[in-house]
């Protein structure tokens, strides 16, 4: 490790972290100003508080971080400019082009700390704080929770049900099951109760038919090898299933996607969750290509929330575009990365080249 990659990075990371601590401070302000009246009225104490927006900090971490990133970049190379340690640098054989790289290294360090905050601490904070205000604030059973027409398909089951609950309980119950390679179906049955979870669909009170040979069964109960986790539809439904760590993730799109239901937006997530932790290489050089422009500092920071307010607005314009299927999934999640690197890059070649 050099010295000037140990000076840069130091001296970047005190700016990051008192940057983050100010960002941090004003998204809790605001968002308590938005929430203290319901908190108020419905009870709840100073610990409920601090415990709600305790578990809430990693992921507002993980959502800041890359326009954290980009001031602090920013403030970075402004303040050596301004100090001559740049025109220093330069004098010395180091190029701009070797301080933004040492940016780039400092971007993949804090893109790993991002990454890993998102996934494994923001994931179960989000969690844990929507069942403090639902239950504990909003007093809600999320139990109590139900879903009309649900339907999906499994090792040639085709399941409908009729009303859903959370805890898998449902009512309404059909299954059609049908051959391999032949589109006739040999298996019917029908239950007015069913209870679903990973390790199968217990039905109540069947009726199971065989159209081939008019045969009719009525059995108190049966268990079909079904797999289909009832949670992921309430998850989809409330978008909870976004919150899901990358690999949980994966595994609900496999689920989903198999049960005949359109994962294109979830796809999008998906790629959307490594394309925002790449974001950070991707600040790293444009906070390096907008200093090259502007020396100001002030005029660099505005510039910069500038590109910052560019980035957050392509991301959801093309994880919408994504969504609604008008962009393939990894267009969609990778497109504003990708534009804002060929942005940057072109300006700290052509800078490269006119020095």
């Amino acid at each position: 490790m050099s010295l000037l990659f140990r000076y840069i990075f130091l001296r970047h990371a005190r700016l990051l972290l008192l940057i983050m601590g100010l960002g941090v401070g004003i998204y809790l302000l605001t968002d308590l100003v938005e929430r203290v009246d319901i908190f108020i009225e419905a009870g709840s104490g100073i610990g409920l508080i601090l415990q709600y927006f305790g578990v809430r900090l990693p992921s507002i971490v993980a959502q800041i971080l890359p326009a954290v990133f980009l001031l602090a970049t920013v403030v970075t190379l402004c303040l050596m400019g301004h100090s001559r340690e740049l025109v220093a640098l330069h004098a010395g054989g180091i190029s701009f082009a070797t301080v933004a790289v040492t940016l780039v290294i400092c971007g993949v360090f804090w893109g790993a700390v991002q990454f890993g905050c998102s996934q494994f601490l923001a994931a179960a904070g989000e969690r844990y704080s929507q069942q403090i205000w639902q239950e504990e604030v909003r007093k809600k059973d999320l139990d109590d929770r139900t879903l009309d027409d649900v339907w999906f398909m499994e090792d040639g089951w085709t399941v409908s049900i009729k009303t859903l609950r959370a805890d898998g309980s449902g009512t309404g119950f059909s299954a059609f099951h049908v051959r391999d390679g032949n589109a006739d179906v040999d298996v019917i049955v029908h239950a007015p109760k069913v209870t679903g979870s990973e390790n199968g669909w217990t039905a109540v009170d069947v009726v199971r038919l065989y159209p081939d040979s008019y045969r009719r069964e009525s059995l108190p109960s049966l268990t079909l090898d079904l797999h289909q986790n009832p949670e992921l539809f309430f998850s989809t439904e409330t978008s909870n299933l976004q919150q899901l760590p990358l690999w949980q993730l994966g595994d609900a799109i496999n689920q989903l996607g198999a049960a005949g239901s359109n994962v294109d937006g979830l796809r999008t997530v998906w790629h959307g969750k490594i394309a925002y932790a790449a974001s950070l290489v991707v600040m790293a050089l444009l906070g390096a290509a907008i200093v090259s422009r502007f020396s100001n500092v002030y005029i660099a920071v505005a510039i910069s929330m500038a590109g910052t307010f560019i980035m957050y607005a392509l991301t959801m314009f093309g994880e919408s575009l994504g969504q609604r299927g008008a962009l393939p999934p990894f267009m969609a999640a990778w497109g504003p990365d990708v534009l804002l690197l060929i942005i940057a890059s072109a300006r700290l070649y052509f800078v490269s080249v006119r020095r």
